[in-house]
């Protein structure tokens, strides 16, 4: 190749590579309130807004998509679900089940003219160019028509190949729905979670780029047991913004057409166990640790994790109806009572009160050198 082709090749290359970068461009502190609205555009407040994206992980058949159809159904006109507010708007749903399971849903739930399905949308798994036809194929409708709230509903029937557990395969099906959000366009993702037990925060199954990526994180479980007639569910959520509650219990109306909140699930679920753990204390001989405790949990009911009993424990001492002493360390751990309780031990005839000794200080390990042997 002759010196003047390279030439002409590399001054193509470097020009194009011009062009991209003039693409690129800094804000400053003084841009920020003018990009940025005071006021979060919100579409179910704390849990979904305009040009952001929201993660709904829960256990198959547990009822996400019956929360769905509440609210889809509750925008048409606005009002609220589960004690929060809800905008008046359209929506769009990219569903995997047919318009029989819609149709029956709107029995209980009914949907009006703003709502719109494409259901079961590819025959088999879908490759990446056709994923990106259907989010051209969105953005032409919501330049033409309008709307404001995308479902896909699962993650799973819409991701391009196999790429649930690939960041970068995660990635790639993700980043082309800024092209919807960018415009104003909230996007609510359903999704399945892992196997077995997860961690607080991260039950979505597959890359942990898809947590990453979103604004909000919701995780509804069963309030009881799984899979028993209980209309409650738990709604655990973490989000980029403090108006979303952390923590919310709701239920379902019998006629399955509304949600009420009931408030916070922590201390929902406090309340739905203190009668057992009032129970130990009450029987209790003297003051309890937390695995003390849990050794003396009844044998026929199910006994929460630690995790769950320090929680339930902060609370009934924040309440003062448990009183506690220790500092938490090894050699000091807390220790638990009622306050009916000292009166009880102060009047038992049997009882043998020994003076609390402080605790031992920790004391150092001791290295004692190995002897050499005589060879």
């Amino acid at each position: 190749m002759s010196a003047s082709c390279k030439d002409v090749i590399q001054a193509g290359g470097e020009s194009a590579v011009a062009d991209a970068a003039s693409a690129f461009t800094t804000i400053g502190a003084d841009d920020l309130p003018a990009l940025a609205s005071v006021d979060v555009p919100w579409l179910w407040h704390g849990y979904l807004a305009r040009g952001n994206v929201t993660l709904l992980t829960s256990q198959w058949k547990s009822g996400k998509t019956t929360l769905l159809s509440v609210l889809l159904s509750k925008m048409g006109s606005g009002g609220s679900l589960a004690g929060l507010a809800v905008s008046r708007g359209k929506a769009v749903v990219l569903s995997e089940e047919g318009a029989l399971h819609w149709h029956r849903r709107s029995l209980k739930a009914p949907f009006g003219p703003h709502v719109r399905w494409l259901c079961r949308t590819f025959r088999g798994k879908p490759r990446r160019e056709d994923w990106l036809a259907l989010i051209g194929f969105l953005d032409d409708l919501r330049a033409r028509d309008g709307f404001d709230l995308l479902v896909i509903d699962p993650l799973a029937s819409f991701l391009p190949g196999r790429t649930e557990n690939g960041a970068g395969g995660m990635m790639d099906t993700l980043l082309p729905l800024q092209k919807l959000t960018a415009e104003g366009v909230a996007v609510l993702v359903l999704h399945h979670p892992r196997k077995g037990e997860t961690i607080a925060g991260q039950a979505a199954r597959g890359s942990g780029a898809l947590s990453g990526y979103v604004d909000f994180i919701l995780e509804m479980s069963w309030h009881g047991e799984p899979g028993n007639a209980d209309r409650r569910r738990r709604l655990v959520a973490y989000s980029r913004y403090e108006e979303t509650p952390a923590n919310l219990v709701i239920e379902l109306a019998a006629e399955g057409g509304d949600y009420a909140g009931l408030g916070d699930s922590e201390r929902e679920d406090f309340q739905d166990n203190w009668k057992e753990l009032r129970l130990v204390l009450e029987f209790a001989n003297d003051k309890l640790t937390a695995k003390g405790i849990l050794n003396e949990w009844p044998t026929d009911c199910r006994p929460p994790d630690p995790a769950t009993l320090w929680r339930w424990l902060r609370r009934a001492v924040g309440d003062g109806i448990i009183l506690q002493n220790g500092t938490g360390r090894r050699n000091d751990p807390y220790k638990y009572w009622l306050p009916a309780s000292e009166e009880r031990w102060k009047n038992d005839p049997f009882r043998i009160d020994f003076p609390e000794l402080d605790p031992l200080p920790l004391m150092e390990p001791i290295f004692v050198p190995r002897r050499r042997e005589k060879g």
